[in-house]
């Protein structure tokens, strides 16, 4: 399930970034050569803005997530080296 959050998460960013922004500069383009209704351009403006907010806010809450400390546990474990009379001397 993890790897599929994963998944998401580098698709969605890997979608929103730059290469994004393309349809929006054909959009441009095409208004000026073929006629094409200005408010496509700026819907295409829009979403990529958006997508761009989005892709921020995802950065930060996962970042506000992680934050926190993990509490020192004492190690247990017999075999480890600091517990271990062998590697004392």
């Amino acid at each position: 399930m993890q790897f599929l959050f994963g998944l998401f998460f580098f698709l969605f960013f890997r979608i929103s970034s730059w290469l994004c922004s393309v349809p929006m500069w054909a959009t441009l383009i095409l208004h000026f050569t073929v006629g094409l209704p200005i408010y496509w351009f700026w819907l295409t403006l829009a979403v990529w803005i958006l997508a761009g907010v989005i892709r921020y806010l995802l950065i930060g809450f996962a970042r506000w997530g992680g934050s926190y400390e993990t509490p020192h546990r004492e190690n247990k474990n017999p075999y480890s080296a600091s517990n271990s009379d062998i590697f004392k001397k």
